[in-house]
């Protein structure tokens, strides 16, 4: 079973942001158990989400160290559009991350990346 949303467009706005639009399938992963009479995409899935994206996309670096600011404030559901605005700051590690479908947001936050000395 597939982990990861199809990426259906991706605008980079300069070299450390970019928006990612997302359709989460209905097949994905996560659905089946979780939960099985109302199917959401859960929480932790959305940062792991939105740190591998930042890998991919803007090269962001580092282990997962902590996060900051995050709040789930809608749910995700099968078939739901979304677009994921990741922006990257090197100089301190931090992750901002966004989904938004229009206006309404589902969840945002910070997570903190921390590079091995």
């Amino acid at each position: 079973m597939n982990r990861l949303p199809e990426i259906t467009a991706i605008q980079h706005q300069g070299a450390h942001a970019v928006t990612l639009s997302l359709l989460v399938q209905p097949e994905l992963h996560y659905f089946p158990n979780h939960f099985p009479d109302y199917p959401l995409l859960p929480g932790v899935v959305q940062l792991d989400w939105a740190i591998h994206f930042g890998r991919k996309t803007l090269q962001a670096k580092g282990d997962f160290c902590r996060m900051d600011n995050i709040k789930f404030q809608a749910i995700v559901q099968p078939g739901q559009k979304l677009d994921l605005h990741l922006q990257w700051h090197a100089e301190n590690g931090r992750l901002e991350f966004a989904y938004k479908q229009d206006e309404k947001t589902f969840s945002s936050g910070v997570v903190v990346l921390a590079v091995a000395s």
